[in-house]
Parts: structure tokens; sequence; C-alpha cells
């Protein structure tokens, strides 16, 4: 019954496509074990619609192959969209390109990290306040490891923003930027296996 219920509230904006052990949708439906309703912000179906028809109790952002750096209309529009719905109470999580688009809306930089790519399985340590947040209750310790693959970062956060999470690639591995409203820049849904296909893949 909770599945059912789960199904009906909450929804998938995603935000690009992929084709490796399914696209990014089938990536959180493996992880949560049930299939959501979902819009394709980047073939341009918009998030209001959506909103009317599930009304959703949260909403997750997905990852993309593409670019928060590109300043696309469409991720211009979608990011502000999202923080108004957040304002409204609705829980939002951004994931990886999720994760920067929020950022970007609410005033933070992204930037192609200096760094470099991170990919593969990583440590990221917990803040004090990570080790608080109800999006890591699950954590067992100060240390959590997680699937990562990206090459553009945020830096710096946007003011009034809590960083949740970091490691020495990426100082933002997580925020919060209000009650409702977070982000994570590793792919808390994808499996050891699948990145370890997608490393090879990319050979």
């Amino acid at each position: 019954m909770q599945s059912r219920l789960s199904i009906a509230r909450l929804l998938i904006v995603q935000t690009g496509s992929t084709h490796l052990h399914g696209d990014y949708p089938r990536w959180f439906e493996r992880a949560l074990g049930f299939e959501m309703p979902l819009i394709r912000a980047h073939a341009g179906e918009r998030l209001g619609s959506a909103l009317d028809r599930v009304r959703p109790q949260g909403i997750i952002v997905t990852g993309s192959p593409l670019s928060v750096i590109e300043k696309a209309s469409w991720m211009l529009e979608l990011g502000d969209d999202l923080l108004r719905v957040g304002a409204r109470g609705t829980p939002v999580l951004g994931v990886c390109f999720g994760h920067q688009l929020l950022a970007r809306a609410a005033g933070a930089d992204v930037v192609q990290n200096p760094r470099g790519r991170e990919i593969g399985t990583v440590r990221v340590q917990l803040t004090e306040a990570g080790r608080k947040d109800v999006l890591f209750a699950w954590a067992r310790g100060p240390e959590i490891e997680v699937q990562a693959t990206h090459v553009d970062a945020v830096d710096p956060l946007p003011a009034g923003a809590t960083v949740l999470a970091s490691n020495e690639n990426t100082a933002a591995q997580a925020y919060r930027l209000s009650e409702t409203v977070a982000g994570v820049q590793f792919h808390p849904e994808l499996w050891a296996a699948a990145m370890r296909d997608l490393i090879l893949s990319r050979r």
C-alpha cells in the first residue's frame, strides 16, 4: 500500500537522456522499487501541467549529459519554477545536473570543476549539518560512499545555503537551500555495477 501511495505522489523531472541501464527515470524507479510519473523537461514538457495532474508530495530532478553552464532558456525557467514549488512547501531534490540547476536558480555559480571530472565510487564527508539532516538519516557515520560522475560543480553556493557534504574534489557535494529544497552532486540512485559499466563505456 505504501508503494502505491508513493507512486502517485512523487514526480520525476527528467533533464536529459541516457541509455545505460535504462534512462535516468529508470534508475530512480529501480532504486525506490516503483514507477513514478515524469515530465521530460529537456524535451519541452512543462512543470505546471504535471503539478496539476500529479499533485506530488515530492519532486526529484534528474542528472543529465547537458550542462547547466549552457543557460538554455528551458533550464532557466525550470530552475525558477522548481524554487517556487519548493517555497510553497513541496520538497524538491536535485541530483547532479538537478543539484546544479537549483543552486544556480538560487544565485550560485556553476563552473567547470578545475579539479577535473569526478567519476566512480567516491567518499564524501558529511558536515555537522549534514549528519543532522534528514537527507542523510540513513548514514552510519560521518563518511559515506556514493556513485558520482560530473565535470561541472557549484562554486560558490548561493547566500544562505548550508553545505551538507563535501570532499576534496567538490566542496558542495550536498547542500540545503531551505526546509524543502536540497541538492546532491552525486547519484544516490546509481549502483556500483552500473557505475562500472558507465566508466567502461567512456574508455
